[in-house]
């Protein structure tokens, strides 16, 4: 069996404003779309919305990609 190849996926959600590790996710689109999406100005009193691009075989990958770079975020900052 050969691997996947990455596909580029654009991953939408709301993050936590707490500490910004834990991410909702709403959608995991084909592409790279992320500067087309126009995020809201945040009315949520503990969220932001948040998009970011990952190369991944598969949407499932590309969205626990995203978790795992908002748990790294908080360890960075």
């Amino acid at each position: 069996m050969t691997a996947a190849a990455a596909q580029t996926f654009t991953v939408i959600g709301l993050t936590l404003d707490v500490d910004c590790t834990e991410l909702l996710i709403a959608a995991v689109l084909p592409g790279p779309v992320a500067d087309q999406i126009e995020l809201l100005s945040t009315s949520e009193a503990d969220f932001t919305r948040w998009a970011e691009e990952f190369d991944a075989p598969d949407p499932d990958t590309a969205a626990a990609l995203a978790y795992e770079r908002c748990r790294r975020w908080d360890n960075e900052n």
